[in-house]
């Protein structure tokens, strides 16, 4: 069974909270940057 994690990324440039989930949060993160 996958492991999932909540996150919540905030976007200085739009001002704007992100979230959802993911099972890769070190992809996720490089992906949203």
């Amino acid at each position: 069974m996958a492991e999932f994690v909540v996150y919540i990324l905030y976007s200085e440039k739009f001002k704007k909270n992100y979230t959802g989930f993911t099972s890769n949060l070190i992809e996720r993160f490089k992906s949203h940057n």
